[in-house]
């Protein structure tokens, strides 16, 4: 107990000391206000008058940060409210003979605080690093990531302006591999124009900064066109030589995309190739084979040719005289599923089923059922009650050599919904 009651007789004129001297020091610091001096460290530099150094054909470095530090004094009170932004210093480039390289250039102190005294007053200048100024052209390329709505397909791409001149030191300039416009578009259904932004890019694909570009912007254009995929089928003449047999064919694509209007488009259900001459084949291989394009039809992608990987194997025990297996076609009745039906309508009465022949080899047309298939007709073009008749859109659901040679068309009866 005596302990604690020590404790407490020494505690209290230790804490009075202490709130003594707090009191004297806020006393001083606000009342006398006393003289003190203190540094401010990083305060940015200002380049001004850049121009002379363009007409030098000078460009300043790259990644190059200019900041000074001072040394003030003044009353404590003003001293301790000072930041780096109340200052503002200028290095003038114009007014001093300068080279590639580190220059020492000067600097001046426009604005600072009241009541303070810089101590470093005398020569104060910062160190920059110019280069040649260097002016380079580079073609636009478009990054945009386009992406279309169902059976639209692109047709031609255009970039306005398709330059810009870039300007800058020579080691930011050398370091542009591309100018690209960068982007997303997402349910393009029709032409459209829209504006870009234009990125400077390294070869590793990062963004270039420090130079300046005649133009910010690009203008991308499109020009689209409505089309449908359908199914190349492979046309073969002549025989094999003795000998051979022919395994099987792989297209590189066993569907292509084509564009056109109206009936041109409608009537196309496959699209034939030119006939390979197979008696003129020795040895599997691949043959780059050209599509037969209807009049009015174009193909989306402007590639009229298909390849064709045909696989040869000796015959056995066959008789020479029947060295091939011909192509032949088969019947099938697929269901048909009916999609897009606007708001208001529905379907009085529909074909369930449609026709369709497939060709190809009996070895794959063997193993092809009506479930192997699908058969879907697009309503969202139907906008009135009435009678109708479609070509369905058909399909297989897995891949095959076998092709779609014929579609009947299938009947529907819209009404209008009673409400």
């Amino acid at each position: 107990m005596d302990k604690i009651k020590h404790k407490n007789k020494t505690l209290i004129p230790k804490l009075i000391s202490l709130l003594l001297s707090l009191g004297l020091w806020i006393y001083i610091s606000n009342v006398e206000n006393p003289m003190r001096t203190y540094e401010v460290r990083n305060i940015p530099v200002e380049l001004v008058n850049l121009d002379s150094l363009k007409n030098s054909k000078f460009a300043v470095s790259g990644n190059q940060n200019f900041t000074v530090d001072l040394k003030l004094e003044g009353p404590s009170t003003d001293i301790a409210k000072v930041k780096p932004e109340d200052f503002k210093i200028v290095a003038d480039m114009s007014t001093y003979a300068l080279k590639v390289g580190e220059n020492t250039v000067p600097v001046q102190i426009i604005t600072y605080p009241e009541n303070i005294i810089i101590k470093n007053n005398g020569f104060l200048g910062i160190k920059v690093n110019l280069e040649e100024l260097v002016t380079k052209n580079f073609s636009i390329q478009s990054k945009v990531k386009l992406n279309y709505k169902d059976n639209i397909y692109e047709m031609s791409k255009k970039i306005a302006p398709d330059t810009v001149t870039v300007e800058g030191a020579n080691s930011n300039v050398g370091r542009i591999s591309s100018a690209v416009i960068v982007g997303e578009e997402n349910g393009i259904s029709g032409n459209f124009e829209k504006s870009f932004d234009i990125k400077l890019m390294d070869s590793n694909g990062a963004e270039v900064t420090g130079v300046t570009s005649s133009i910010d912007t690009a203008k991308l254009s499109v020009e689209v066109s409505k089309g449908k995929s359908v199914p190349i089928n492979l046309k073969t003449t002549g025989e094999l030589k003795a000998g051979l047999e022919l395994k099987g064919y792989e297209l590189s694509s066993n569907y292509v995309n084509i564009t056109g209007v109206g009936d041109a488009l409608s009537k196309v259900q496959s699209i034939d190739t030119e006939a390979v001459d197979i008696s003129k084949l020795e040895k599997t291989g691949e043959l780059n084979v050209k599509l037969i394009v209807p009049e009015g039809v174009t193909v989306a992608s402007g590639n009229e040719h298909v390849k064709v990987n045909v696989i040869l194997q000796a015959k056995e025990n066959k008789p020479v005289e029947n060295v091939t297996e011909e192509n032949i076609s088969k019947n099938l009745s697929i269901a048909v599923h009916y999609n897009n039906l606007k708001d208001g309508l529905l379907l009085e009465s529909s074909s369930e089923k449609v026709n369709v022949t497939i060709s190809g080899l009996k070895s794959e047309l063997d193993k092809i059922t009506e479930g192997s298939l699908k058969a879907s007709v697009d309503l969202s073009s139907t906008t009135e009650e009435g009678s109708y008749s479609y070509k369905p859109e058909v399909s297989f659901n897995s891949p095959t050599t076998a092709t779609v040679s014929t579609i009947e068309n299938v009947d529907v009866v819209v009404k209008k919904k009673v409400e």
